[in-house]
């Protein structure tokens, strides 16, 4: 009986895999011959954003421009310039490919030049030095920052983030944080010139590239993993928004900062102090960008600082515009850390998307005016917090 039982399991499990037929892999099919195999003809594959820009392909992280190779993953460089009257004019800005322009003490004002590729940039000056809140930004950015010394509380924040984040810089002071110094020089032709020793010291590309592959310090090259500078692009990111052909910042009771619309280039034309903000080592050559940002925050003088030293709140969230293609926009911002990237976004919560190209981003204090076409705007409402990751001491000299 059991051997009954087990022919006729047997006989079963014949027929029933006679009544199917299991196709291989790839195959639609186990009954088609092998032409039949072959897969079906499938659209071209998408070319994925890789560089965190929102834009296919390799991008310039800074300014969502097309790149030959992927740059995504360098440390910025980040150059502290000179920017007072007597000490214009600057060389090597209109390489930047961001520049940050926030207030100092006394009201004049420092600008800090993002470089996504320090290549071929050539002579980059004058050097001067830095002050907390571009540490903060610069620590956002990943940046290597370089600099000509720094307030005591500027050197304070250095040597916490590069114990905790890992931050580097290139300060050309022999007793500043590393061994920097001999890539940086005088212009003797400045000296010549009667320009003051503090408005003549330069570095350039080939001695930062030679500084970072070469010099006693090792300093991380590469972006973190995951790292993600924050910013997103549009091939056109014009706003749509009111007339801006004529922005006018005012930075401090010192400066104003202005920007004129060039329709034809779609790009605005940077100018100070009356004239053009002209690029000395590139033939005088006036710096344009694609877009501007005004940041409204909570600037005030530091009371403990003997020297007027500021204080300036860049984490948190805030306020302010987005210029471009003659065009703005009200705008808010973000910055959740001191290591966090800033974050733009547009009044219905939305990520805002700049236009491809150069951003100039003006810092300011939420009482300074800004003019544009003529206009004098109102301020919108701010829910500015106080910078409360101050670094765990008193702002001070």
């Amino acid at each position: 009986m059991k051997k009954l039982i087990c022919t006729l399991l047997t006989l079963a499990m014949l027929l029933g895999l006679a009544g199917c037929t299991v196709a291989p892999a790839g195959s639609a099919d186990a009954s088609t011959d092998t032409a039949a195999t072959e897969p079906a003809d499938q659209d071209e594959p998408k070319t994925e954003p890789t560089s965190g820009t929102g834009l296919p392909g390799n991008r310039n992280p800074l300014t969502g421009e097309e790149t030959d190779t992927d740059i995504s993953g360098n440390c910025p460089v980040a150059v502290m310039l000179n920017n007072i009257k007597q000490a214009l004019p600057q060389s090597g800005n209109s390489k930047a490919d961001f520049f940050f322009e926030i207030p100092e003490e006394g009201g004049i004002t420092r600008i800090m030049a993002l470089y996504q590729d320090i290549t071929d940039v050539g002579t980059i000056g004058t050097v001067r030095s830095t002050r907390p809140y571009y540490v903060r930004l610069a620590v956002g950015h990943d940046a290597i920052l370089t600099h000509c010394g720094g307030s005591n509380t500027a050197y304070y924040i250095i040597k916490k983030y590069m114990r905790n984040a890992d931050f580097n810089d290139m300060d050309c002071l022999s007793k500043g944080t590393n061994c920097a110094y001999s890539y940086f020089y005088r212009s003797q032709a400045r000296l010549n010139a009667g320009y003051a020793t503090e408005h003549t010291m330069y570095t350039d590309s080939d001695k930062i590239q030679d500084y970072l592959k070469n010099g006693k310090d090792d300093v991380r090259t590469q972006h973190k993993k995951n790292f993600d500078a924050g910013l997103r692009f549009a091939e056109d990111g014009t706003p749509d928004g009111a007339s801006a052909t004529d922005v006018d910042v005012e930075m401090s009771q010192y400066k104003n900062t202005t920007f004129q619309y060039n329709a034809e280039n779609n790009t605005y034309a940077v100018g100070q102090f009356g004239t053009g903000y002209i690029d000395e080592a590139n033939g005088n050559k006036q710096v344009e960008v694609t877009n501007v940002l005004v940041i409204l925050t909570d600037i005030s003088v530091v009371k403990e600082s003997t020297k007027g030293h500021l204080s300036v709140s860049t984490t948190g969230t805030g306020t302010g515009y987005y210029i471009s293609g003659g065009k703005y926009i009200p705008i808010t911002w973000k910055k959740d850390s001191v290591t966090a990237p800033q974050r733009f976004y547009d009044m219905d919560g939305n990520e805002l998307k700049l236009s491809v190209g150069k951003t100039f981003e003006c810092m300011i204090d939420k009482s300074r005016d800004v003019k544009i076409d003529g206009k004098v705007l109102e301020k919108p409402a701010d829910a500015n917090a106080d910078d409360n990751e101050v670094d765990n001491m008193a702002l001070a000299d």
